[in-house]
Parts: C-alpha cells; structure tokens; sequence
C-alpha cells in the first residue's frame, strides 16, 4: 500500500534545509503483521519505507529511509519497524498479576483473576493505527544527492532591526519561570504569542492541537483510566502554574495515543501590548512519560529535558498550519542552562523567547491529496474483539509466576539505575558548560 507525507523538517545541508518545509514525500509499507485474533501474534508491527522525495519544480529524488520514532506515540521503533504494545502489559494487569501471586497459596481461590478477565475484558487496543496527520522522525540511511537550485528560501520573515532591538530588551523584563501554587518553580517561559485570542485559537486549531479539560473528579477519573488501559486522553487537564499570581488562560496539547507522551504549553495573558495588538506568554514542555506518585499522592508527568526544541516544534507547527507572520528569537542571557521543575526534571534552555506574530490562518502548507482507504483500527465485531482479549490473557498466563516476577522487578531497577547515571551525567556536562 502506498503511503504520502510531507516534510515537517528538512535534512541539513551544510547547515541549511535541503528542500522547503511541505516537500511532498512518498512510500510504501514494507511488512505488517496484525495481532488478529492473537492466536500467532501477541504484538503487531508495520515497516513504512519513504523512498521518494518530489521538491517544487524539480525531477523526482529516489532516497533511502528508516523510521526513527512515532512522535507522542506508545510504540517504539526497532531497526525501522514499528512494534506496538503487548497489551496485557498494562499497570492493570501488574496489579492482577501480583494479587494471583498470592492466590496461589490458596489454589481454592485461584479461579478469581482469570474470571474477573473473563467478565470484564478491558484491554488496550494493540493494533498499530496511525491517522492522518502522525508524525514520523527518519533517518537518511544512505546519502542524498540534492542540486543546489532545490535549496528553499527561509519560511517565516523576521521583525525589522529597529523591533527586533525592542523585541530583545522587551523580553529581559518578562518573568523567566512559572510556578506552582505551592511557590515552587516550574516550567520556563520560552514563547511569546502577538496575536488576538481569536488567531491564537484558530491557529492551533488548525495546527492539530487540542484545548484541555478543566481539572474536575471526572476528568481525574477519566486520566487515571487512561493510565491504566495504556490510552489517549487528548484533552487531559494540566496541572495548575502560575505566572506571577495568575492562572494561565487556556492550555493546548497534541498528543497521539499515549496519556504519557504529548506537546503541551499554557498561554498568559500580558497586561501590556505590542504596538496595540494583545501579548500573551507561554511556557511549552514535552512530557516523554507519567507515573502516579505515592510519595505526591497525584499523577505526574515527566518531560522531555531540551525544552529549546519543543519551543521550536511550536512555531514549526504553527508555521505549517500558515498561521505565521514573523518569529524572532529574542536571548536571555542571564538564564542558567540548566534548571529544574517543581518535581525535580531537568529542563535544559538556551533561555531565548521565540517571538511569534501570528496572523489569520493560510491553507496549510501541504495536504495529502490521494485519497486512500479508511484503515479499520481494530476488530469490528464485538465478539472478536473479546475472543482476542481472552486469548492473549492465557497467552500471558506463563508470565504469572514469581520466577518471571524477579526477572521483571530486576530489569525496573537496572532501568532506573542507568536513568539515574544518565541524569548525572548530564548535569555535570551541563555544569562544565556553564562555568
């Protein structure tokens, strides 16, 4: 089946982008195995080849690709392929498998976790399904010959000299972090939006963001349920920060089909103006995972420690949505390149504001034109869908013994000691740099 993109990010070439951002791209699915019924298989894969690139006003470029990551997705990547998740490797079922540890003292009693699956089998979907608008990170697995007539112009136009020298000692005097309602410091400002609430609502709406929730019992209910089943949640509440004594305004996010993983900022508005028009201040992270904290007692997410690129996936994605006017990255020089979050993340910055003027929304870059069969995301029937369930619950029955219980608590510690050296590491070259 073939498969149609476009550029989100374009290769390098001698430091400059080897083809404008929309570049048409093609490809095709190179293998697939499907979970089914799971009789023959517990996970399901997808190998996507691009091997195509068709620049503005040029020949068709034959290339050779290998997919990186699914970005915000729950699945990981492995020499190319995607491979989905076990799913009956949830929190759920951690928590049912130890409670039949226990039962098996008492083989009386053995019969209750398997009949609780039986009566309610609620299991992620393991179906790899991925719809329009995904994004995928490849890799040039062999060079790229591009012509240097290819070579695109910049996409955004900047402010003039005069704004950007106001734009810089504008930014000095802004509040560099937000906080906590404790008083805790939290994340950085690192965006700074001129536009009215209007353009900024339609552009990322238009960019594939969503608003969030409220914060309610409902909605806490609804994140902790979406922890445990492996799920999306693409309206998810934030957590509440402040900037200086206020509540942000409103809040964007675009995930994929992960609770853990999504972009995420929340917007401010400035008492002050930019040559009358509305100025409002955000503060964007990635959040890479989650985990309920016993020692919080909440939900918490983890982010992604170079917020200097989600910052930059802001204004890319807006950008494409053609919903911007000019950008500028203003310097705080003052900033310490390393910093940490109200739970202890590392968040490492350049300390610059990207200084974006948005403007009422073009049509996107580029679309997908070819119109492909809708992809069923998962077994129609009812039945079936149970019958799996069922099936891979006795599947995992081999893994419900202590033996397999030491093996997996072993690999958590040795994950999280390598997770430890690594942030360690990373401070110290973090330090180095800074002196």
């Amino acid at each position: 089946m073939p498969v149609r993109g476009f550029l989100i990010e374009s290769p390098q070439c001698d430091g400059l982008s080897a083809f404008s951002t929309g570049t048409v791209v093609e490809g095709h699915i190179a293998s697939v195995h499907k979970v089914g019924l799971g009789f023959r298989h517990e996970i399901a894969t997808l190998g996507i080849e691009f091997d195509r690139i068709l620049p503005d006003n040029a020949a068709p470029i034959e290339m050779l690709t290998q997919v990186l990551e699914v970005d915000n997705a729950r699945e990981e990547v492995r020499d190319g392929v995607i491979r989905g998740i076990r799913s009956t490797n949830t929190p759920q079922d951690h928590l049912s498998s130890r409670v039949e540890y226990l039962l098996m003292w008492d083989p009386d009693l053995y019969w209750i976790v398997p009949a609780y699956r039986a009566v309610f089998p609620v299991l992620p979907e393991p179906e790899l399904y991925f719809p329009s608008g995904t994004d995928l990170s490849l890799k040039l697995s062999t060079p790229l010959l591009v012509a240097a007539s290819v070579r695109p112009a910049a996409q955004n136009s900047e402010f003039d000299q005069t704004d950007r020298d106001a734009l810089d000692e504008r930014v000095l005097s802004l509040p560099e972090r937000t906080s906590t309602p404790q008083g805790h410091d939290a994340d950085v400002v690192n965006l700074a939006f001129i536009a009215s609430r209007e353009q900024i609502e339609g552009a990322f709406k238009a960019a594939g963001w969503k608003s969030t929730d409220a914060m309610s019992t409902r909605t806490a209910l609804r994140e902790i349920s979406s922890f445990l089943l492996l799920r999306n949640y693409p309206r998810g509440p934030m957590s509440q920060q402040l900037l200086g004594d206020h509540a942000s305004d409103f809040g964007w996010q675009k995930g994929l089909d992960s609770i853990a993983r999504r972009d995420h900022l929340r917007i401010w508005s400035e008492p002050e103006t930019w040559q009358g028009r509305p100025v409002w201040l955000s503060a964007s992270t990635r959040e890479i995972g989650a985990s309920l904290s016993l020692r919080r007692r909440s939900f918490i997410h983890h982010v992604d420690p170079s917020i200097d690129v989600e910052r930059e996936k802001v204004v890319r994605d807006l950008t494409l949505a053609g919903c911007v006017e000019a950008v500028h990255n203003a310097p705080r020089p003052g900033m310490l390149p390393l910093l940490e979050n109200a739970t202890g993340g590392e968040l490492q910055t350049d300390g610059a504001v990207a200084v974006v003027q948005l403007k009422d929304c073009d049509t996107l870059i580029s679309e997908n034109d070819v119109t492909f069969p809708t992809l069923t995301a998962r077994p129609r029937s009812k039945l079936a869908r149970y019958v799996r369930t069922q099936v891979l619950s006795i599947r995992d029955i081999w893994r419900e013994n202590a033996a397999y219980g030491v093996f997996d608590l072993s690999r958590m510690i040795v994950r999280s000691v390598r997770r430890s050296h690594s942030r360690s590491a990373r401070r110290v070259i973090a330090a180095d740099r800074g002196k």
